[in-house]
């Protein structure tokens, strides 16, 4: 008789793919500045994301015989996005703080051209626009660690909410 994998180590297993896949999809998002067809390649690639879960629930559903409750599939989801989240953010940290160390900055002012260039919006966010002036020109952005961890807890609360409906799905019957 062959020995079920523990969910934890299945999840640590999914967890390197996920990350990779989320990690492409950070990349997408921080170079489309530059190569902005990767902005749509990204959003692609995220509304593609609860497919991606699915499997990975969907297999392991499978694997146990159609054992598995629903939240033990929830539960796998949950850990496979937390370590996912821990690649990527690896990935983000590094490169925004060694590759492009200039991008928080860079979309900051982008986004300050932007709005200025436009009367009605300047009008409207008159306030914001200005406190943002102020952060840029006192160095006052966040961090790369500080995004990185915002982006973080950001994605293992959406995962978590995620995997808990794609578990819904992973576990009917066969």
């Amino acid at each position: 008789m062959e020995e079920r994998k523990s969910l934890y180590k299945q999840a640590a297993e999914n967890g390197i793919p996920l990350g990779l896949y989320m990690s492409t999809i950070s990349l997408m998002t921080i170079y489309a500045d530059i190569v902005p067809f990767f902005s749509v390649i990204a959003i692609v690639l995220l509304f593609a994301g609860p497919v991606v879960i699915y499997r990975f629930q969907r297999k392991y559903f499978i694997e146990q015989g159609g054992m598995a409750e629903y939240a033990a599939l929830w539960m796998l989801g949950i850990m496979m996005v937390i370590f996912g989240a821990i690649i990527t953010g690896a990935v983000t940290y590094c490169v925004i703080e060694f590759v492009r160390p200039n991008y928080l900055y860079d979309q900051a002012q982008a986004t300050l051209d932007a709005y200025n260039a436009l009367p009605e919006m300047r009008a409207k966010l008159g306030d914001m626009l200005d406190i943002m002036q102020a952060m840029v020109e006192q160095n006052a952005l966040p961090s790369a660690i500080e995004l990185v961890f915002n982006m973080f807890w950001f994605v293992t609360f959406s995962g978590s909410v995620l995997s808990a409906i794609t578990a819904a799905f992973a576990s009917r019957r066969l």
